[in-house]
């Protein structure tokens, strides 16, 4: 029987109750995202809590880490009490586009590893289509009106997407005024085609260079996947 946890370094992410498991990609996110020094972080749809976790085991700022679903929040929950960084992370169980609402908070740092399916066969598991896809509440559209609700006037949003569904964000995103470039383009084999897209959101015009990431090169993983995840992963 497979593990209903993943063990990284300094702490455990149970899913048993998560519809999303921990996912390579989330990992990369959760490890790449540059800040410096943060008043608040906001991570939507926090799913086990991973990338609340990630980021508070090296940026020492408050987390807020939102999520709809209640299964995951309790999970999410049980996560962070068991983590070196309860007292600086904050589950909220809401809708994220209800909730900015009643929130007079801006982040000046946002993550989210959103849904993305748009086009693509619903699985019977309305947890699952929840999460995994964009046709519900949580949209394009909405994230991007979200991001312009609740960044800083200084914040930064860094948001993973599949190439295509970059792109369809990217309009979204610029349509509202908001300024969006690719941050970091992630293959799964050099040479291979894109398969995650980072991207980093703002309300402010800035200048972005663009970084790759090959998670293998072969049949291992590449040197610069090791150094990016040699401070969460246990193999590394």
């Amino acid at each position: 029987m497979a593990n209903t946890y993943f063990q990284f370094k300094q702490f455990t992410i149970h899913q048993d109750q998560c519809a999303m498991k921990v996912s390579t990609e989330a990992c990369i996110l959760g490890a790449w995202v540059s800040a410096s020094k943060p008043s608040r972080i906001l991570d939507i749809g926090t799913g086990t809590g991973l990338l609340a976790l990630m980021l508070a085991q090296r940026i020492d700022a408050p987390i807020d880490a939102i999520e709809l679903d209640e299964g995951a929040a309790k999970q999410a929950c049980q996560n962070i009490k068991e983590s070196d960084w309860a007292n600086r992370i904050t589950l909220i169980n809401k809708d994220v586009f209800e909730w900015l609402n009643t929130t007079e908070r801006p982040y000046d740092l946002i993550v989210s590893n959103p849904p993305f399916f748009t086009n693509s066969l619903k699985s019977d598991a309305t947890k699952k289509n929840l999460a995994k896809h964009d046709t519900s509440k949580f949209n394009k559209e909405n994230l991007a009106f979200a991001l312009k609700s609740l960044l800083s006037e200084t914040g930064k949003a860094y948001i993973l997407y599949p190439e295509l569904e970059s792109e369809q964000f990217k309009n979204e995103v610029e349509k509202i005024g908001l300024f969006y470039a690719e941050a970091l383009i992630i293959r799964n084999q050099p040479n291979g085609s894109v398969f995650r897209v980072l991207s980093q959101v703002s309300k402010f015009k800035f200048s972005c260079p663009i970084e790759e990431l090959n998670i293998r090169e072969g049949s291992s993983h590449s040197e610069k996947f090791n150094e990016l995840l040699k401070d969460y992963y246990l193999k590394l």
